[in-house]
């Protein structure tokens, strides 16, 4: 069973990943995240982040690219 901290850091590091997309679909299109995306779209891609093992920013910026 999961202790509090790491539900907390898991909740820490999906807020710090949902930040990070957000700047770069703003520096990239002008618009932010939930322009193209929706909060349950949000959740599948940090699924997959958290399985592909990329940086926080590569995997934003190939969303980004992937997604306009």
């Amino acid at each position: 069973m999961e202790n509090s901290n790491e539900i907390n850091e898991m909740y820490v590091e999906r807020f710090a990943f949902i930040e990070t997309l957000s700047r770069e679909f703003v520096a990239m299109t002008g618009c932010g995240v939930y322009v193209f995306l929706n909060p349950m779209d949000l959740d599948q891609l940090f699924d997959k982040y958290q399985n592909l093992g990329l940086s926080m920013r590569v995997f934003a910026r190939q969303c980004v690219r992937n997604l306009t």
